[in-house]
């Protein structure tokens, strides 16, 4: 399965209207596919799905390059993003058709600062999130969709795989951005729900909306409740309000 299609089955982003997209001049905060690509609702229809795609294959990319334009280039399959010392780290797609080898990269976003970039990895049935500080050049791989807080100083990271070809577990993981490598405050990866989509609502206090498997069916998703951490230093508190049953 190449990337066209993976984007499709698991990113859960969908296409905001012309009047509703994020122009340079109105970001505030982050610049990601998650600012520019609304959440699906938990049962979405074809025509949302098919927006999803045209959001994140399409037109959000093509923003987010044209956004960051003078830190980050592609020509030919080759990702130049700049480092803050002006040196650069450079990646090559390779597009053949080898399941081993097949890879392709695109700049996902970056944060408040432009400090912090997100470069996406696309390969033969699976994807990384490469979390790069442009300062310190550690790159940090994560698995699930990263969300910056508004200061820059935290990222949240969640997906829903419980029924991906390539994961079987849930990913719900919170980070500090430091001088170093990313610092690990949370790790909940039970399986008794999902995380369908995140927001911070302050630089300390994130909401995410929960989902479930319907009774009897786990090919569907229900809405589960929702899910707030609230962090304290490096403590976290986290408060989860689980929906009536369906």
């Amino acid at each position: 399965m190449k990337i066209q299609n993976l984007i499709i089955n698991t990113s859960f982003f969908s296409l905001l209207t012309s009047s509703a997209f994020l122009n340079a001049a109105e970001q505030v905060g982050a610049m990601t596919l998650q600012q520019l690509c609304e959440p699906l609702p938990i049962q979405a229809s074809s025509q949302q799905i098919q927006a999803r795609e045209q959001c994140t294959q399409q037109i959000g990319p093509k923003q987010i390059a044209n956004y960051f334009t003078d830190i980050y280039q592609k020509t030919a399959g080759k990702l130049s993003l700049q480092y803050l010392d002006n040196s650069k780290l450079e990646l090559q797609d390779f597009v053949e058709d080898d399941p081993e080898r097949y890879q392709v990269f695109s700049l996902w976003g970056c944060d408040a600062s432009k400090r912090y970039c997100v470069i996406y990895k696309a390969g033969w049935e699976r994807w990384r999130y490469l979390l790069v500080d442009r300062k310190s050049k550690i790159t940090t791989e994560l698995t699930g969709y990263p969300v910056f807080s508004p200061d820059s100083q935290l990222v949240f990271e969640y997906l829903d795989s419980r029924i991906s070809e390539t994961f079987s577990r849930n990913i719900i993981k919170l980070y500090r951005l430091t001088a170093a490598e990313p610092k690990l405050l949370l790790s909940d990866n039970g399986a008794d729900f999902g995380v369908q989509s995140a927001k911070w609502l302050s630089a300390t206090t994130l909401e995410a909306k929960l989902q479930h498997f319907a009774a009897n069916d786990f090919s569907r998703y229900i809405e589960a409740g929702a899910m707030q951490l609230v962090v304290n230093g490096d403590e976290v508190k986290m408060t989860v309000e689980k929906a009536a049953k369906q």
